[in-house]
C-alpha cells in the first residue's frame, strides 16, 4: 500500500505552487507591477470586487472601503507550470493578463491565508436567495463576512440581482482558473525569498530580471517548462521540494 503523501508526490494534476499573473495598469507596466512586488515583498489585493456575493445585496450606499473588504482578494491560481500559458490571451476576458508573475509555494501561502475559492453551483439557477442569506452578514457580522464572503465565486446562472425579476442574460464559470485568494482585509500576502519557487517573464527578459533580482531563477510561462528543467531542479533543490516539479 501507498501512503497518500507519496502518491500525491507525483500528480501532475496537482500543483505544489501557487502562481500571482500581474497585469497592466493605466500608471504601470505588467513588468513594473513585478518588480514593484518582489521589491516589496508583498502581493497587494487588487483594487477589482471579485467576490459574486456582491450582487446578493445593495451596495451603491456602501463605503469604498467595506466594498473592498467585503468583496475584494488577492488572487492566485493553482494551475500547473506547464499550463500557465492557458490563462494568458483569453479572448474577451475582462483581466488581460501577462506574462510576468511570481510562482509560490502552495503551503506556505495556505498559512497566510490563502485559500481555494469557494464555488456556489447555479447551474439550476437556486443559489440567488444563497448569495443573498451571505450578504447580510455585511450587516450582521462585518467580521465573520470580511473573512468569508471574499473567498465566494459562482459557476453556472448568474445571481438574480437583490430586487430584480430575472437574473442576467449569459452564464459564467472560472473554474478552470483553480482560484485561491487571501481575502482584501488581511492586506496582501507578505512573502520572503523562501516562499518563492521561481519567477515568470518573456524568456527575453530573463536575463535582466535575473540580474536585478539574483535570489530568484525566472522562466517564461509560454514555453514549455522542460525548457528550463536545469532552473527547475536546482529551485526544486534550493527549497527542498519533494514533488516533481519538470
Amino acid at each position: 500500500m501507498r501512503s497518500i503523501d507519496d502518491i500525491l508526490l507525483f500528480r501532475g494534476d496537482i500543483s505544489p505552487f501557487l502562481v500571482h499573473l500581474t497585469k497592466r495598469t493605466q500608471q504601470s507596466s505588467a513588468s513594473d507591477v513585478l518588480e514593484r512586488i518582489i521589491r516589496d515583498r508583498k502581493v497587494k489585493p487588487g483594487a477589482s470586487l471579485v467576490s459574486d456575493i456582491r450582487f446578493g445585496g445593495f451596495t451603491n450606499q456602501m463605503e469604498e472601503d467595506d466594498l473592498k473588504s467585503f468583496f475584494g482578494a488577492t488572487c492566485f491560481t493553482e494551475t500547473p507550470l506547464d499550463e500557465i500559458h492557458c490563462l494568458l490571451e483569453v479572448q474577451y476576458r475582462n483581466i488581460d493578463l501577462e506574462p510576468y508573475g511570481l510562482v509560490f509555494l502552495k503551503n506556505n501561502l495556505a498559512k497566510k491565508a490563502v485559500s481555494p475559492v469557494l464555488y456556489l453551483n447555479n447551474e439550476a439557477g437556486d443559489k440567488s436567495s444563497v448569495a443573498q442569506e451571505l450578504f447580510r452578514l455585511t450587516e450582521t457580522n462585518g467580521r465573520t463576512a470580511e473573512k468569508l464572503l471574499p473567498l465566494f465565486a459562482v459557476f453556472g446562472e448568474k445571481i438574480r440581482p437583490l430586487g430584480a425579476q430575472a437574473a442576467p442574460v449569459g452564464r459564467v464559470d472560472f473554474r478552470w482558473e483553480r482560484e485561491w485568494r487571501q481575502p482584501y482585509h488581511k492586506g496582501g500576502v507578505e512573502f520572503a525569498e523562501r516562499d518563492v519557487f521561481v519567477g515568470l517573464c518573456p524568456n527575453e527578459e530573463i536575463d535582466a530580471f535575473e540580474a536585478h533580482f539574483p535570489g530568484i531563477l525566472f522562466v517564461d510561462p509560454r514555453r514549455p517548462m522542460k525548457w528550463y528543467a536545469t532552473k527547475l531542479i536546482d529551485s526544486r533543490q534550493r527549497l527542498d521540494i519533494k514533488a516533481s516539479v519538470v
